[in-house]
């Protein structure tokens, strides 16, 4: 019996820190970025020959839950929530991305975009408003 319950609070335990609240976004924010760039969901991972997913970022706007979170191992930088969507919407701002550019074109706005252009391997995940997703994969 006391196995049982210790086992069930560890469950419980590990689901309540699985659903950590600190990515979530304010509705406004989220839309803020859907409207200026188009991009309703964004993920991208990029791993350089030093360090695998030296960059981790996600963005997603949805009706029920918005979140985004932005990871760069090389720079130290680890943000969450309204934090890593102003650093997305910086780096949004100086390269412009559109559903119509080819997957070499995207891939290399991201490259440029985040400041890495020695990477092993760049993945990258991204619907725009009113368009399929894309899924990328390229390596070096």
């Amino acid at each position: 019996m006391r196995k049982s319950l210790f086992f069930l609070f560890i469950i419980a335990l590990f689901l309540l820190t699985a659903c950590s609240s600190k990515n979530i976004l304010p509705e406004e924010k989220a839309n803020e970025v859907v409207d200026t760039y188009g991009i309703t969901m964004i993920t991208v991972t990029i791993d350089t020959k030093e360090q695998k997913e030296a960059l981790n970022v996600s963005f997603s706007e949805k009706k029920e839950r918005s979140e985004a979170e932005y990871v760069n191992k090389i720079d130290n930088v680890y943000l969450h929530g309204e934090q890593a969507v102003n650093k997305l919407m910086e780096v949004f701002s100086n390269h412009e991305m559109n559903p119509d550019m080819d997957e070499t074109e995207l891939i290399k706005r991201i490259s440029e975009a985040f400041e890495i252009h020695d990477f092993k391997m760049i993945r990258l995940q991204i619907t725009f408003k009113g368009y399929d997703s894309k899924e990328i994969m390229m390596t070096k």
